[in-house]
């Protein structure tokens, strides 16, 4: 590799206190890697030397590629003296060598202090490549990447320029203005008990362990390292889908949900209902019209559900549709979301209790998460290089069983399966899996 370079130019802008959410994955990050990785399936051939010559073209664009983070009280972004973005090149030995290269890059941590907080992997091949981008969670979603990865293909085609650098924007929940009233006050009250039961978190693991039913304690949080399984949807089953969203009344992100649900439902032993929460990631960028800039832009909404085995997926998949598109629409629900996360922001480290793990989880058969990036709209021609697909992976945040991400571009729909080891046998993760897309298929006929 490259000898590694540092960016000495003055700091414009960058030098700025990290948002609630930044501080909440600050702190979750410090328990265990929490990544996303967004890879791109190219034709055509990528050289190293291409690749290492357009990729500061994409830091100077997106001044959160440029940052690190100074471990200070509270922690802030800086981007002076941070070394360029890493390369890694590995050789493409048969087309799912870019698997091996995800589940690296979700569970490798970065080192925030020094930064950067992002970088690339090109997986080599000779009419086809993947260019791999996994970056901390804390400076972006899942869109940042696509977008990043977009821009490294226009400054690799022949007449590529340099575009110009995007604004170093305020924290996300400046956008979205003050919180809710009394949230200040609630804060207080939520960072002192936080306090207390800190203090006795020990006595409480201990109880907690003899009282549960299971004889497996939660794993530490440091312990916690996410694996993935892959699936992919031909271009007319994808079409055939979306089709039938529109004729049901639904949404592909209802249907992926009511799926996933209903697939975690059928290997639950139990007969009766299962109790289950499904969360699902929200898009803010079109609201807050922030367009193509590197960052956090996403709300949350969690449904909790009793599931039957037998229950009909497009009935579940229109209940889950209607919540999703009011929170979309209401500014209450981000004034919701924001006060959430300040009063999450002072319970990072008492959530990793073992004690708190059991508590959240007391009546709930499962946790599921949801992340749908819906239809890219990204070109697919840069020169004499071609864009074939487009996938989204990640780290998974401790509390979820498994957490279903989704991307679709030139109608083939990507799927992850992202999940925790510990908590989640592989071969249940398979299982799940392969069972979301018979019953996506099941409802496609």
């Amino acid at each position: 590799m490259a000898n590694v370079r540092v960016n000495s130019a003055k700091p414009r802008g960058m030098e700025r206190v990290l948002g609630p959410t930044e501080q909440v994955f600050y702190k979750v990050r410090q328990l265990r890697p929490f990544n996303v990785v967004i890879t791109a399936r190219v034709s055509g051939q990528v050289t190293e030397t291409r690749v290492r010559e357009a990729l500061p073209v994409v830091r100077h664009r997106h001044p959160l590629l440029q940052a690190n983070i100074l471990a200070e009280s509270p922690p802030r972004f800086s981007r002076s003296t941070v070394p360029e973005m890493p390369l890694e090149v590995v050789p493409r030995e048969h087309a799912d060598s870019w698997l091996e290269q995800v589940n690296k890059q979700i569970n490798l941590p970065f080192d925030a202090t020094q930064g950067p907080l992002a970088r690339f992997v090109l997986v080599q091949g000779e009419n086809h490549s993947e260019l791999i981008c996994g970056y901390d969670h804390l400076i972006g979603d899942a869109l940042s990447g696509c977008f990043a990865l977009r821009d490294l293909l226009r400054a690799m085609a022949p007449s590529g320029g340099r575009p110009p650098e995007l604004p170093a924007r305020p924290a996300y929940e400046a956008l979205i203005g003050p919180p809710l009233p009394g949230t200040h006050v609630l804060n207080k009250v939520v960072s002192r008990t936080s306090s207390t039961l800190l203090r006795v978190s020990p006595a409480l693991n201990r109880l907690s362990a003899r009282l549960s039913a299971s004889s497996t304690p939660p794993p530490p949080a440091d312990k916690v390292r996410s694996g993935f399984v892959y699936r992919r949807l031909v271009p007319e089953q994808t079409e055939r889908l979306l089709a039938l969203c529109r004729e049901q009344g639904s949404s592909l992100h209802g249907l992926l949900g009511a799926a996933l649900t209903l697939a975690r439902a059928e290997t639950l032993s139990s007969d009766k209902a299962s109790v289950i929460t499904l969360t699902s990631a929200l898009d803010a960028r079109e609201r807050f019209e922030v367009g193509e800039d590197f960052g956090l832009f996403t709300t949350g909404k969690t449904h909790l559900l009793r599931i039957r085995k037998q229950e009909e997926v497009w009935g579940l998949s229109r209940k889950l549709r209607a919540p999703l598109v009011a929170a979309r629409k209401s500014a209450t629900h981000l004034k919701l979301f924001r006060s959430a996360i300040e009063m999450s922001s002072r319970t990072v480290d008492l959530a990793a209790q073992p004690w708190m793990q059991r508590a959240t989880q007391l009546g709930l058969d499962s946790m599921l998460g949801l992340t749908n990036l819906g239809r890219l709209n990204l070109d697919a021609r840069y020169g004499d290089l071609g864009l074939e697909g487009i996938n989204f992976s990640g780290s998974v945040a401790s509390h979820f069983d498994i957490v279903l991400a989704a991307a679709t571009f030139a109608q083939r729909m990507d799927i992850s399966f992202l999940y925790n080891p510990p908590l989640m046998a592989p071969e249940l993760a398979e299982r799940i899996a392969s069972r979301t897309c018979e019953v996506l298929a099941e409802a496609a006929r």
